[in-house]
C-alpha cells in the first residue's frame, strides 16, 4: 500500500496539471512549459494505461494551441499538405505505373497545382472588378430600395386595399442607410489595404512560390511521413488507431477531392446560367456559390440571398428573381442527386438535423473552419458510432447464442 501511494500521487498531480493545461491555454504562461511538466511526470508511468490516456490527449491539446498560434505561419504549409494528400491516390496509381516517385510528384505539382494557380491568377482581374463593382451597387442599396416602395406603393392592389407599406419602407430604407455604407465599404477598404499592404503582398508571393515547392516535397515523402506517424502509436492501440484513421482518411479525402470538384462544376453552370439571362456580377456569384457548396444548405440560402439583391439593381427585376430561383431549385436539386452522389458517395451523406446541429455546433466553437469541416468529422463521427453499435448488437446476439439451452 506504501509502495503504491506515490504513484497515486503522481497521477493525481499530473491529472491537476492536465486540467490546468486547458485552462491555461487562454492565459499569459505558456501552456508548452505546463505540457513538458505533464510528459515529465508520466514518463516513469508508461506503463500505466491511464497515463499513456492522460499523455496522448494533453498532447492533442498542445497541438491545437501550437496551430492555433502559428496558423499563419504553417498555412501554406497546411494547404500544401492537404493538396499533397488529395493528390496521393494519383500519385500511387503513377507510381504502380513504373514512373519513379520523384517524376511523378514533379508531374503533379507542376500539371495538377500548376493548373489550379493559373485559373487563380486568371480569373483574379475579372473577380477584383466585379467586387468592386458590387461593392459600389451595394452602397446604393437604400436609393434601391427606396425606388422599390414607389413602385410597390402604384399597385393596383395596394391602392385598393389601402394597404399602408410606408412603416415597412421607413424602416428597411433607415435599416439600410445605417447599414448600407458599410456594405459598400468593407470589400473597397479589404482590397486598397490589401494592396496597400507591401508585407502583405510579400508574404503572398513567398506563399505561391512556397506552395508548389511544399506539395513536391510532401508527394515525395508521403510513405515516410505516413510511416513516421504510424511509429508514434503505441503498440497496444495500433489496431484501433489504424482503423479508424484508415477511415477518417478515406472520408476526408472522398469528401474534399468531391467536393472541389462539384465546386468547380457548380461555378460554371451558375455562371454561364447567370451571364444567360443577363444577371451582373455573373462570375463572382457563381464563385460565391461554388464556395459556399461546402457549407450544406446554409451557405446556398446565403448565395441566393445575394443573387436576389443583385438582382435588384437590373432591369426587369421580377423576370430575373423568377430566373434565379428556378436556376437555384434546378442545379440544386442535380446537385443533391447527381453530382454527390456520384462524387462524394453515400458515406458522407447525413441527415439534415444532424447535418444542421454539426454545422452549428462546429461554428460555435471552432468559428469558420468549424463550419467547413461540420460534414466530414460528423461523417466520421456517426461512422464509428454506427461501427460500435453494430459491434455491441453483434456481441448481444453472441451472448444470446451461447446462452440459449438446447431443447
Amino acid at each position: 500500500m506504501q509502495s503504491s501511494l506515490p504513484t497515486y500521487l503522481i497521477i493525481g498531480l499530473a491529472t491537476i496539471l492536465f486540467f490546468v493545461l486547458g485552462y491555461m491555454m487562454r492565459e499569459s504562461l505558456s501552456p508548452l512549459i505546463i505540457y513538458l511538466f505533464i510528459a515529465a511526470l508520466c514518463y516513469p508511468l508508461r506503463e500505466n494505461a491511464f497515463v499513456v490516456r492522460l499523455f496522448w490527449l494533453s498532447t492533442v491539446l498542445i497541438v491545437i494551441w501550437v496551430l492555433s498560434v502559428l496558423s499563419g505561419l504553417l498555412a501554406p504549409f497546411i494547404i500544401a499538405f492537404i493538396l499533397a494528400f488529395l493528390f496521393e491516390p494519383l500519385m500511387e496509381w503513377l507510381v504502380s505505373k513504373k514512373l519513379p516517385r520523384s517524376y511523378s510528384a514533379v508531374a503533379i505539382t507542376l500539371l495538377g497545382v500548376g493548373s489550379i494557380f493559373l485559373i487563380i491568377f486568371l480569373t483574379i482581374p475579372l473577380i477584383t472588378a466585379q467586387s468592386q463593382a458590387l461593392a459600389d451597387a451595394l452602397a446604393n442599396l437604400p436609393e434601391q430600395f427606396d425606388s422599390i416602395f414607389d413602385s410597390l406603393e402604384q399597385l393596383p392592389l395596394v391602392k385598393q386595399y389601402d394597404i399602408d407599406v410606408s412603416a415597412l419602407r421607413k424602416s428597411i430604407v433607415s435599416f439600410f442607410q445605417a447599414k448600407g455604407n458599410g456594405l459598400g465599404n468593407l470589400l473597397t477598404d479589404i482590397l486598397s489595404k490589401a494592396a496597400q499592404s507591401v508585407p502583405t503582398l510579400i508574404s503572398a508571393i513567398v506563399n505561391i512560390v512556397l506552395i508548389p515547392v511544399l506539395v513536391f516535397y510532401f508527394l515525395s515523402d508521403f510513405p515516410t511521413i505516413k510511416q513516421t506517424l504510424i511509429n508514434l502509436i503505441p503498440r497496444e492501440y495500433f489496431p484501433t488507431a489504424s482503423e479508424y484513421f484508415g477511415l477518417a482518411g478515406a472520408i476526408l479525402r472522398q469528401y474534399l477531392r468531391g467536393q472541389v470538384i462539384i465546386m468547380f462544376i457548380l461555378i460554371a453552370i451558375y455562371s454561364s446560367l447567370f451571364f444567360l439571362i443577363g444577371l451582373s456580377y455573373s462570375l463572382l456569384l457563381g464563385i460565391i456559390y461554388g464556395v459556399m457548396a461546402f457549407v450544406p444548405y446554409i451557405g446556398g440560402i446565403i448565395a441566393l440571398t445575394l443573387s436576389v439583391i443583385v438582382a435588384l439593381f437590373g432591369e426587369a427585376v421580377g423576370r430575373t428573381i423568377v430566373f434565379i430561383l428556378i436556376i437555384y431549385a434546378l442545379v440544386h436539386a442535380i446537385e443533391n442527386f447527381v453530382l454527390v452522389p456520384k462524387i462524394i458517395g453515400e458515406r458522407v451523406k447525413l441527415n439534415p438535423i444532424v447535418l444542421f446541429l454539426a454545422i452549428f455546433l462546429f461554428g460555435y466553437f471552432f468559428g469558420f473552419f468549424g463550419v467547413l469541416s461540420a460534414v466530414p468529422l460528423s461523417a466520421f463521427l456517426v461512422e464509428i458510432l454506427n461501427k460500435q453499435l453494430a459491434i455491441a448488437s453483434q456481441k448481444k446476439i453472441d451472448d444470446d447464442s451461447s446462452s440459449a439451452k438446447p431443447l
